[in-house]
């Protein structure tokens, strides 16, 4: 039998490089509780098959404790807050969060790093300034919740409870630059970490510790943007502030948050790379990858009611994959269960990513614009806006975004929701309110779609001239995802059409932009007067029956 040596469609980096049992090279993911505790049974099961198919056995979970650290030097006056069965009178007892995880990850086999605690001051994490001032104040107190947690979960859950993480996001300081300065820095956090590894060596010191710091390539002068002085003060810190062999550094690539891109991440990675082979120490390298973006547009800093941020394309989340695994020994993910899973987004992100690990290559077909466009008008804080709804649009796999362009320039987009967890599901853009909209002038907006895999198509082109809005367009039905998934509603759809766009757009006009839901849009628009028209068709289809008279269906 001919052994087909052709690697060429192979999908990278490969699971058994990165250490993966699954069909991705992903082993680890973030979650947070306000979407795993929306959970049902039947959510939790679906997920986890999922987390298994990928090849996910770790979870790392940091919101046991919140702090308000003010004053910082007087921690009896800090607000704490614990979601955990806590003993301590200090902390306020908030809703439990860890406990239903840990049995659920045990029940699996999955296993957990456990986050000790995030403390923040009024400007965010205050004490990575170059004096860490009150940084060992902070370290006390994640000392004792490290203790507590383990007394609680570690007997409990022995093979469940894989170690500890420390939440607070470090940061390419400025401070890394000058070589006495970083030893000033690297001496002062050094006090604070001790006494959080002294903790957790009398508790067990075969546990790890893992932290996951971000960079900043583009900010002002508060960063450093030499790789070289990023590895050395990781390189000295690793060696000197009392970690130990086994602990993890598990950097965000920081390409979803903006702080960093593909170009870029290469070298920052090296850096990393660095520091753990030079430090003295058997620390390992992981990578969390995040898997989302928020583009900016016109309105993304003057919010406007719209939630920006999605997964990213499954192009650009592979290509982060692939450039992290040349360095790093592990890839985790932020986040599965937020960006990526098909319970909680559209399912072509977790679809177009199993095309490409099992077929080697991206999906190449792009998807295709609207063909057809219907327009209102919406009363926003007393100012008449231009609601455009559109169908016609269509992609084999999932459609990620549509950009939209204003006679000419990029204007603004619409993405794929997420339903966070709850029941609430998820949705495809078919419309989005101009806020600038001049009833006076002629406008044309353009329509460019972006499919889940990171395909664009050509645009199409719509112009509204004045006097013209209602339009009173007949539209299609709205994508729903690829024909085969969506074409045994086709024919109540259609029947409900036209009462589903009345509904839709006097929701609209009634409505003012401020009240709107900024996490499903799509679904307020579209899914719930859906149900109304179809309500309406079938209640005269039982005066039908009852009366032998066809009723307006407008009723």
């Amino acid at each position: 039998m001919a052994i087909d040596t052709d690697t060429s469609k192979v999908a990278s980096p490969s699971p058994v490089k990165m250490k993966s049992k699954g069909i991705s090279p992903v082993t680890g993911t973030f979650i947070q509780p306000w979407v795993y505790m929306n959970y049902t049974e039947e959510r939790w099961e679906m997920e986890i098959a999922m987390w298994k198919e990928m090849g996910i056995e770790y979870i790392i979970m940091g919101d046991t404790l919140s702090c308000t650290c003010e004053p910082i030097h007087d921690p009896s006056k800090w607000t704490i807050n614990a979601s955990y069965p806590t003993q301590n009178p200090a902390y306020t007892k908030d809703r439990d969060v860890l406990t239903p995880l840990f049995e659920k990850l045990s029940e699996n086999g999955i296993k957990i790093y456990v986050g000790i605690g995030n403390a923040l001051s009024s400007t965010g994490w205050s004490y990575f300034d170059l004096n860490a001032t009150g940084f060992e104040n902070v370290c006390t107190l994640f000392a004792d919740v490290a203790e507590e947690v383990y007394n609680i979960y570690y007997t409990a859950y022995p093979e469940t409870f894989a170690g500890f993480y420390f939440v607070p996001e470090m940061y390419n300081s400025s401070n890394f630059d000058n070589p006495s300065t970083r030893a000033l820095y690297v001496n002062n956090l050094s006090k604070g970490f001790k006494i959080v590894f002294d903790r957790l060596n009398e508790l067990n010191d075969d546990l790890p510790f893992i932290f996951s710091p971000y960079v900043n390539m583009f900010g002002g002068n508060w960063v450093s943007k030499s790789t070289e002085n990023i590895g050395n003060f990781w390189k000295e810190l690793l060696a000197d502030a009392g970690f130990r062999d086994g602990d993890i550094l598990c950097p965000q690539d920081s390409v979803g948050a903006g702080g960093n891109d593909l170009e870029n991440l290469a070298g920052v990675t090296a850096a990393y790379r660095y520091a753990v082979d030079n430090c003295g120490k058997d620390i390992q390298l992981w990578s969390n990858c995040e898997i989302f973006e928020q583009p900016k547009d016109k309105f993304y800093n003057q919010y406007d009611g719209y939630n920006y941020w999605s997964g990213c394309t499954v192009e650009r989340m592979v290509r982060q994959m692939q450039i992290v695994s040349e360095y790093v020994d592990r890839i985790f993910l932020f986040a599965v269960p937020h960006y990526l899973s098909p319970y909680n987004t559209v399912d072509g992100y977790y679809d177009a990513y199993k095309y490409y690990l099992e077929n080697g290559e991206l999906e190449t077909v792009p998807p295709t614009p609207p063909t057809k466009f219907r327009t209102s008008y919406q009363n926003s804080g007393g100012k008449k806006t231009l609601t455009v709804y559109w169908s016609g649009m269509y992609d084999n796999i999932g459609v990620h975004r549509v950009n939209i362009y204003k006679d000419g320039e990029f204007f603004t987009y619409r993405n794929s929701t997420r339903n966070e967890g709850t029941a609430t599901g998820d949705a495809y853009p078919n419309n989005f309110i101009d806020l600038d909209y001049n009833p006076e002038k002629e406008v044309t907006y353009e329509f460019e779609v972006i499919d889940c895999t990171g395909n664009i198509s050509e645009k199409a082109a719509f112009t509204v001239e004045p006097g013209s809005v209602p339009n009173k367009v007949r539209l299609d039905n709205p994508y729903t995802g690829p024909v085969e998934e969506s074409s045994v509603e086709e024919s109540s759809v259609e029947e409900s059409r036209e009462t589903t766009e009345e509904v839709s757009e006097e929701t609209s006009e009634e409505t003012s932009r401020e009240n709107n839901n900024k996490k499903g849009k799509s679904l307020i628009k579209w899914v719930i007067p859906l149900c109304v028209g179809a309500a309406a068709v079938t209640v005269a289809a039982a005066f039908i029956l009852i009366n032998q008279k066809r009723k307006n269906r407008e009723n």
